[in-house]
This record gives C-alpha cells, structure tokens and sequence, in this order.
C-alpha cells in the first residue's frame, strides 16, 4: 500500500510539472511535426505600443492630487485567436523600466509584474481609459492612477 501511494504521488507530480509550460507550448502542423509555440511564432501577434497620460494621482489616505504622470508602454503579444493574447511588455517611466505581463482580450488590456517590494497592475478598457496603481509592501501603500493609454 506505501508503494502504491509514493507512485500516486510521483505520477500526479508529473502530470502537474508537464502542464506548467509558462507562455510555450506544443503545436503540431500538418504532417504531425511539433514546434514550439511562443509569442513569436504564435499564429496571431501584435505589437505593444502605447503612450498613457494620467490626470489623477491617489495616495493611500490622502486626497486625490493633479499630475502628468505619462509612461509608456512597449512589447509584444501573441496568442491562438486575435482576440486573447498573452502579453509581455515593458513600461518606461522617467525613473525606472518595469516588465509587466498579462493579457489582451479583444481591446482591453490586464497588466502586472514588479518586484515584492512593488507591485503594479494595470487595467486598460477597449476605449483607453486606464486605472494603474502600485502596491508597495513597506506601509503598505497603495497609489492609484486615473487617465488614458492610447
């Protein structure tokens, strides 16, 4: 009976190791040949380029505040129909460059990455307007962005 449930184990541990492909995975074409699948050889792709502009900058227990608050947004996005698209790009402020990852679905774009210390999420509608905000562990704080990304 042990050794029936060590092998369960091993078994159900290899199954769940073989589905965690990241952003690859198999494609067989036509003559049963696999190739990988990435964004760069996915049958749909789209390049990121988008400049936002934010209004609004909210720090956590204070009022809302004006700012001009303008990163960018570049990367590319890839995906097996036109309208889902995994996403990796990379935003530039005048301080840093952040990788976020996430997802397209038709026009609106879901956007995260960071490090612990600073989290960052971006929700972009099909019509641009844009929410961003950062989560910062040490507090923690929490500062919201209201605009656009076009």
């Amino acid at each position: 009976m042990r050794w029936f449930i060590i092998l369960a184990l091993a078994f159900f541990t290899t199954s769940v190791q073989a589905q965690d492909t990241g952003t690859t995975t198999e494609n067989h074409d036509a003559e049963g040949a696999m190739e990988e699948l990435t964004l760069d050889t996915a049958p749909f792709r789209q390049d990121i380029e988008m400049t936002c502009s934010f209004a609004f900058e909210c720090v956590e227990g204070e009022p809302c505040t004006k700012t001009d608050f303008a990163p960018e947004i570049s990367g590319n996005a890839g995906g097996l129909t036109p309208n889902d698209l995994v996403v990796q790009s990379f935003m530039r402020t005048d301080s840093e460059t952040i990788e976020l990852i996430g997802v397209k679905s038709n026009m609106a774009l879901s956007l995260s990455g960071g490090s612990f210390a600073a989290r960052h999420l971006m929700s972009i509608a099909a019509d641009g307007t844009t929410r961003y905000t950062v989560h910062y562990a040490d507090g923690p704080t929490l500062i919201s962005y209201l605009g656009t990304c076009n």
